[in-house]
């Protein structure tokens, strides 16, 4: 652009004294022009500086080495261009006004203004910032103090709204608080359930004994055993269960035909079922081979056995089925009677420890409600998976197992 503007000034500086280039420069309406004779490093046209202008800034204009580009406050100075004029060497500098700062610009405001001010938003923003962690946390904190009270309906309500890593902590404190209090109602439920169940054959056994002591006979020693094995097996479900839970059950793993398994499983509860005039049925292959402890998975199929014969309608048939399926490889069991099956919310809930679908405790349809909890974990034990599904009518509860290989069980035998 230098170039270019002393090609222009060129000839009009050969055809013109110095005096005549300073009234031209003069009535240029969009730029204001410095002239600087290099000769003594005088300024032709001090008029034309801009106000308050720093004499110590012309300091600048005497290095003709290189372009320069020079700011003080909102004016430009851009040169220099050399010209010769009536014989004298004269530089010229291009002076253009910047537009004016707004007041809230931080280049207009002083130092100490501008600390003050950043101060004064650093601090607005660290109280903003603070009140909006301390005020959930205090929520958080004051419902955590009412929970460990013993409030066990204590929960977070607006943490739990915000969409933040707070939202998450309070909305993870809700379920922390929800799964707490279930196991507490549950072990609650457990121990007035345990206290019934152990009561009631107690005081059938001291009845017994004190018949025997009035009759000097022994017609109700049968009766006194019965009512002990009930109690031993009541503590024997609730040994197995808590075993398992903590993962102290070791697996005795062994070659099992889950077919011969279901067969000994319907006559050992024939009787039982019988007596209600139902009918248990198996379609199953002749053999269908699996890795397991075949003591602990009998157990399993035991418990959900019984518990078809106990809530299944007299009269009625309980179906045992077994079927390979190829992608996975396993075997799908399912043991489907004809009750009234269960509302949807509670099919996976009674797969939990201690759960009842129904409060009420009879002698009929009473237990800890263990019994689908033990079989969970002896299936999940064993790679596999368990769920309760409603038919029409009935209830049907569906356990799935990895098979053996071939090789496995061409090494076997």
């Amino acid at each position: 652009m230098s170039r270019q503007l002393q090609n222009q000034l060129a000839p009009l500086a050969q055809s013109i004294d110095r005096v005549s280039l300073l009234q031209k420069l003069a009535e240029d309406k969009y730029s204001n022009w410095l002239v600087v004779n290099n000769a003594d490093q005088l300024l032709l046209n001090p008029e034309a500086l801009p106000d308050r202008f720093d004499p110590h800034w012309l300091t600048e204009l005497a290095q003709l080495n290189r372009p320069r580009l020079l700011r003080h406050r909102n004016v430009y100075l851009a040169g220099p261009f050399i010209i010769e004029v009536a014989g004298q060497q004269l530089a010229l500098y291009q002076q253009r006004q910047r537009p004016p700062r707004p007041w809230w610009s931080m280049r207009t405001l002083s130092e100490p203004l501008l600390v003050l001010l950043l101060l004064a938003v650093s601090a607005t923003a660290s109280f903003v910032l603070a009140v909006s962690i301390s005020r959930p946390l205090r929520e958080l904190l004051q419902q955590n103090l009412a929970f460990a009270s013993g409030k066990l309906s204590s929960r977070v309500s607006k943490l739990a709204k915000r969409r933040d890593e707070l939202g998450q902590l309070g909305r993870s404190f809700n379920t922390m608080a929800e799964q707490i209090s279930d196991l507490l109602q549950n072990q609650q439920r457990l121990l007035r359930d345990i206290s019934h169940e152990l009561r009631s054959p107690l005081t059938r056994a001291q009845l017994a004994l004190g018949l025997a002591e009035q009759q000097q006979n022994l017609q109700q020693l049968p009766r006194l055993k019965q009512e002990l094995e009930r109690i031993d097996a009541m503590l024997d479900e609730l040994l197995t269960f808590s075993r398992l839970d903590a993962g102290q059950y070791q697996l005795d793993v062994g070659t099992c035909d889950l077919t011969a398994m279901l067969e000994e499983l319907i006559e050992l509860n024939q009787v039982e079922a019988e007596s209600k005039h139902q009918q248990l049925l198996l379609a199953a292959p002749a053999q269908s081979w699996l890795d397991a402890d075949g003591r602990l998975l009998s157990r399993a199929f035991d418990n959900i056995i019984r518990n078809a014969i106990k809530y299944g309608p007299s009269d009625s048939t309980i179906r045992l089925t077994v079927q390979a399926q190829l992608q996975p490889k396993q075997w799908v069991v399912e043991v489907t009677d004809q009750g009234p099956g269960l509302p949807e919310k509670e099919l996976a809930a009674v797969f939990q420890p201690f759960y009842r679908v129904s409060d009420s405790r009879t002698q009929q349809t009473g237990g800890t409600g263990l019994g689908l909890a033990i079989v969970a974990k002896i299936v999940h034990q064993h790679n596999g998976t368990v769920l309760a599904i409603n038919r029409m009518p009935g209830l049907s509860v569906r356990i799935t197992l990895p098979c053996q290989s071939a090789n496995a069980r061409q090494s076997a035998t």
